[in-house]
């Protein structure tokens, strides 16, 4: 019966660690490190790419996680999915400033004649993190 009841206080004592975490404002939330919060800021990026530049977008979005990967800004979150239709979504997060992600030599590369590439027009608009389940954090993109 111990045994019960030990699981019993696990269990109250997880569910409220939950009922704290459950109202913490979405951009506070810190996927690098859970237990230290801070604040990002979020854009969901999506635009259309024709045909003929789909792997020179893929190729230059390459060169910038490469970049990322080399100075590992710890205040820069980016994510990048390619939808079957030929339209790119990237999920960038920054603490601040952009200048981490935006001042990256392959960045400026990828931006150059990011207009000329586009099959659609560019739609960005402000997000918040209102749900991550091991999405946002130590994932790679196959090879």
């Amino acid at each position: 019966m111990r045994s019960r009841h030990v699981k019993d206080d696990w269990r109250r004592q997880k569910d409220s660690q939950v009922d704290e975490n459950l109202f913490a404002e979405p951009e506070r939330l810190s996927f690098a490190n859970p237990s230290k919060e801070t604040t990002m800021t979020y854009n969901f990026i999506r635009y259309g790419v024709k045909d003929a530049s789909i792997a020179e977008n893929r190729a230059l979005v390459a060169k910038v996680l490469e970049a990322l990967d080399e100075t590992q800004p710890q205040t820069v979150r980016y994510l990048v999915l390619e939808l079957e239709n030929g339209e790119f979504v990237h999920l960038v997060g920054y603490d601040k400033d952009s200048s981490a992600l935006t001042e990256l030599d392959a960045f400026k590369a990828f931006s150059a004649d990011h207009a000329d590439r586009r099959s659609t027009p560019l739609a960005r608009s402000p997000a918040k993190i209102v749900a991550n389940y091991h999405m946002l954090a130590n994932e790679t993109a196959p090879a």
